[in-house]
């Protein structure tokens, strides 16, 4: 197999097939190097136009385009400690209703048919997310709620100074009500607790309205790239 190829243990495992990531070289791959019976995923730059020409060559599939939006908060006056977040932080207990939210909220994502199926996608969500609230991967899950009802949520990890917002979303029935301007001015406030002045988000590109919202906020677009699978 060509040394190119990475396996994707994780994805590999929760999936129960075998998944590759591969990163092109000037060097060609024979037929022969294939990795059988398997998912080979990469992610390329929009600016890599001869990669682009390479993918089609090797007959990938284009699958999504992502769109990473960065923002720098000014330097204010906070008096906010990390303490005050403790009434918005999700515990094990709202784990069932986020996985509630998060079942075909994800209906975008790159994880789609033919390669995934709706439920090994929204299964994926619901386990970041449970992974999220019990601090496995991002740092931590915060929630709005109205009165007892989770209204909306979003997923943070702070990394080399910048906060990363993993996961972001609103449940159904308060959609339209502002809800998604008030999670990313959460965890703006959130950051500022924390020192930290940089946030980076990431979506697809045809998920126009998540990329309004992020403009909307005072977010700027820092790198598209795009997906591209090819089934083995």
């Amino acid at each position: 197999m060509h040394n190119n190829f990475t396996v994707k243990e994780w994805d590999s495992h929760f999936f129960n097939k075998k998944i590759f990531s591969l990163v092109l070289t000037s060097e060609n791959i024979k037929n022969t190097d294939w990795p059988s019976n398997s998912l080979i995923t990469t992610k390329i730059s929009s600016n890599n136009y001869q990669c682009l020409d390479k993918f089609n060559k090797y007959g990938f599939s284009f699958v999504e385009g992502e769109i990473v939006f960065k923002k720098n908060l000014l330097e204010v006056n906070n008096s906010v400690s990390l303490s005050s977040f403790n009434c918005y932080l999700a515990l094990e207990n709202d784990i069932d209703e986020l996985k509630d939210i998060v079942n075909n909220l994800y209906v975008k994502s790159r994880f789609r048919e033919p390669w995934f199926s709706p439920a090994e996608r929204d299964s994926f969500y619901q386990t970041w997310i449970e992974n999220a609230v019990l601090s496995k991967f991002d740092d931590c899950c915060l929630v709005l709620k109205s009165e007892s009802d989770i209204s909306g949520f979003v997923t943070v990890r702070i990394r080399n100074n910048e906060a990363i917002i993993g996961l972001i979303g609103v449940a159904s029935n308060f959609q339209g009500q502002g809800i998604g301007s008030k999670l990313l001015k959460l965890i703006e406030t959130y950051c500022l607790a924390n020192n930290v002045r940089n946030i980076r988000v990431s979506t697809q590109t045809s998920n126009t309205p998540a990329a309004n919202l992020y403009s909307k906020n005072g977010f700027s677009i820092a790198d598209i790239s795009y997906w591209f699978y090819k089934q083995v």
